[in-house]
């Protein structure tokens, strides 16, 4: 809302008062008034907004006034995104202003040229870093103690340790930024991670320095606490019972937490009946409480290579909320009778209890589709025959999909293999195979009955969205595609998601695929949440939502309660919809930065992983295809998904040009080229694991330094060689000059002596 404030103020000729801005920015519920009045505050705190002494906003006249977030590279250099837009700026170094990356700061634009704009940081509004992770160094000279600071677009700047008494050598610590000024960081010391050698600080430092919350509260923990253990008779009440349904939950080998389970059975009709049963934790996790409040603030859970952070403490997340085998459980139900063309002829959701008949694994169900005879088959008859019609019922629900565009990118995703003491082990592909794609339909069929459902109502709802890519996004990925040979003639003005789906099955046959499919990945939007329905165009979905995974996400949770309060307790006027309107705004928007934290700080860790599994295999040779093509270089990616630059420095067989609009690096004097999905052999250069940095050279290249090495060995003992033979004729010279003289100066004695003789 701030950008609306300035825009007022600015377009105004008078001071604005509360209640002005309250009319002109269509105000309505309590909770948009709360963020207009936090916001005017933010903004006079900053002195980017007046108050009169009539408690009236104004503004000094200033025009190209925005806020945004800077993105600050490593260089120095940043660009400010506008706030709720995807306008971006150029900012350069000496107009940052002491801006930190991730700021929310207020910018003026400056014309560079005709057609460029460049932005100038003019206050900073509100700090995105205020804590530091990092490594304590000590200066063998001085013996002062510093910083080596964990992320790398803060590491241009110097840190001053106010306490350092605190700070011992080699443990990484986290620091509480005292203030921030002239390109110093003057920080104490709040907490002790560990030894940079002890196991599992190195990910712990990661969650720190990214921003997750590691630990819970106190008033949560107590209020977990005085949670249940077991379903009470009471709870039961006005539920419908379910414990005589074939319900099994299906997950990972490792999974702790059970939210889903799934029932199927044939109807006499030739239509099938799909029960989906959620865990109820909306039950247990009651509005406002301190639980909902920290959920609210997680927005999800965080999965990581050695550990889960989880968004609700681990004595509900694999208690009371978890579906677990053989014990009684609350749930919400999406029960659907579906035909043999894959469409919803009947629903219904409620509220439920269940018992779970059986705990199965991915593994042992895909043994069963694959023939190989898992024990189960025999111990369970029932639930092998229901998997059966299960299967069935997933083939109709595919073919519906595929039939209304679902684009399935196919991109292979890696999983890190840790030990106990938190070490690399392996880097393996995970595997998707008709068990996972059988729950993914069944989860995916769930939810959208369920947005359509609300969405029908015209009620307050929090949907999970995906819009259509841009034009010139997709523009510039055809351009691409052409240049690499690849005959294609799709739109790309109002482009389908049928489109985009043919395109990527035309594409299949291709060595190229996984690499052109991730640039078509890439050029998608973001899915986020949202409180206004748009559709999800990677799923051909009109409507969707989550529901299905209020264990993890805080979205589903509130999904739960606005379903018992419209269906079940049928509770709608205008207060509560003037509540839920503004409220799901603001969960929405909440949701999607906390899961885009949650994505950073998973990446962050696969990066560090991947380096340090690869600093054992530095001078090792590996088979892989380039990836992306920059002007600094080209990234290969190996066959397990690790990815590494070639920097176009070590690329010294020829000078090498590149050419953005074909995605190509090519040789000015040999006229050899590298492009998107050619196959190289690569050589490990180096891999450094607190940078998460993995460095190739080309094997050719690798072998032409060392040739040249060789030549210049061989030039070097040429030239030693020459230079000796030099230095021998001359000393030669030197000698024959001297017994020349000597010889001279005999005979001239001698010449001397005769000559007195004859005097």
């Amino acid at each position: 809302m701030k950008q609306e404030i300035i825009n007022e103020l600015q377009n105004s000729t008078t001071p604005l008062s509360t209640v002005d801005l309250t009319m002109k920015l269509n105000i309505t519920s309590h909770y948009q008034q709360q963020e207009l009045i936090a916001d005017l505050e933010q903004l006079k705190n900053s002195e980017i907004i007046l108050e009169n002494k009539e408690q009236q906003f104004y503004m000094l006249k200033n025009n190209n006034l925005f806020i945004g977030k800077i993105q600050i590279t490593k260089k120095g250099f940043g660009f400010v995104k506008l706030l709720n837009s995807d306008e971006e700026y150029y900012v350069n170094v000496k107009n940052i202003n002491n801006a930190l990356n991730n700021d929310e700061v207020l910018c003026k634009l400056i014309k560079i040229n005709h057609e460029e704009d460049e932005a100038v940081v003019l206050k900073i509004i509100k700090r995105d870093t205020n804590l530091l992770v990092g490594t304590v160094i000590v200066d063998r000279d001085t013996k002062v103690k510093t910083l080596l600071i964990q992320n790398a677009k803060l590491q241009q700047y110097e840190v001053n340790i106010l306490n350092p008494d605190k700070a011992l050598e080699n443990n990484i610590i986290v620091a509480k930024i005292e203030n921030f000024e002239q390109n110093i960081f003057n920080v104490t010391v709040t907490k002790i991670l560990g030894n940079i050698n002890d196991p599992g600080v190195d990910i712990l430092a990661v969650i720190y320095e990214i921003g997750i919350k590691a630990q819970f509260d106190i008033e949560t923990l107590i209020a977990t606490e005085k949670v249940p253990l077991t379903v009470s008779t009471a709870e039961k009440i006005g539920r419908i019972d379910l414990t005589k349904e074939l319900l099994v939950t299906i997950d990972g080998k490792d999974a702790k937490d059970f939210d889903d389970a799934i029932a199927v059975t044939k109807l006499v009709n030739g239509n099938y009946r799909l029960i989906v049963a959620i865990a109820d934790v909306s039950h247990y996790v009651t509005e406002s409480s301190p639980i909902d409040k920290e959920a609210f603030t997680r927005g999800t859970s965080v999965y990581l290579a050695d550990r889960v952070i989880p968004m609700l403490p681990t004595q509900l997340s694999n208690g009371i909320c978890s579906l677990n085998e053989q014990v009684e459980r609350l749930c919400m139900v999406c029960d659907m009778e579906i035909d043999s063309d894959g469409l919803t002829v009947k629903h219904k959701i409620y509220q439920a209890f269940m018992k779970s008949v059986r705990r199965m694994n991915y593994d042992e169900v895909n043994d069963g589709y694959n023939n190989k005879n898992p024990n189960f088959i025999k111990t369970h008859p029932q639930i092998w025959e229901m998997l059966l019609q299960a299967k069935a019922l997933h083939q109709i629900l595919w073919k519906f999909k595929q039939d209304a565009g679902v684009i399935d990118f196919e991109i292979n995703e890696a999983k890190t293999v840790v030990n106990v003491n938190g070490e690399v082990t392996d880097i393996i592909l995970r595997t998707r195979d008709t068990a996972e794609k059988l729950i993914e339909s069944f989860m995916i069929r769930a939810n959208e009955v369920v947005a359509k459902t609300v969405f029908d109502m015209k009620l307050p709802f929090i949907y999970r969205v995906h819009d259509h890519p841009r034009a010139k996004k997709m523009h510039q990925m055809i351009t691409i595609l052409k240049l690499m040979g690849i005959k294609l003639n799709p739109k790309i003005i109002n482009i389908s998601s049928k489109d985009l789906q043919l395109l990527l099955n035309s594409l299949k046959q291709l060595p190229t695929f996984q690499v052109l499919s991730t640039l078509l990945l890439r050029s998608m939007e973001k899915a986020q949440y949202s409180n206004k329905s748009i559709g999800h165009f990677g799923l051909a979905s009109d409507y969707y939502t989550h529901f299905t995974s209020p264990i993890r996400r805080y979205p589903d949770l509130i999904v739960h309660r606005l379903l018992r309060q419209y269906l079940i307790k049928k509770e709608i006027n205008s207060k509560i919809i003037e509540k839920y309107q503004s409220f799901t705004n603001w969960a929405a928007e909440q949701s999607s930065n906390m899961e885009l934290k949650a994505l950073e700080c998973e990446r962050a860790v696969n990066q560090m992983k991947k380096a340090e599994y690869m600093m054992q295999f530095i001078g090792h040779k590996f088979e892989g295809i380039i990836s992306s093509v920059t002007g600094f270089g080209l990234f290969v990616e190996l066959p397990n998904t690790i990815e590494g630059l070639i920097k176009i420095a070590d690329m010294k067989d020829d000078y090498y040009i590149f050419n953005e609009k074909a995605m190509v690096l090519f040789g000015e004097r040999k006229r050899k080229q590298y492009g998107l999905g050619q196959k190289v052999s690569i050589i490990v250069k180096s891999a450094n694991k607190v940078a998460r940095t993995i460095d190739f050279i080309l094997e050719e290249n690798g072998q032409q330094n060392k040739n040249s090495d060789k030549n210049n060995n061989n030039r070097q003992s040429s030239k030693m060689h020459k230079a000796n033979n030099f230095k021998f004729k001359k000393n030669l010279k030197l000698k024959n000059k001297i017994k020349k003289s000597k010889n001279e100066k005999k005979n001239g004695e001698k010449k001397w002596k005769r000559s007195n003789k004859k005097d």
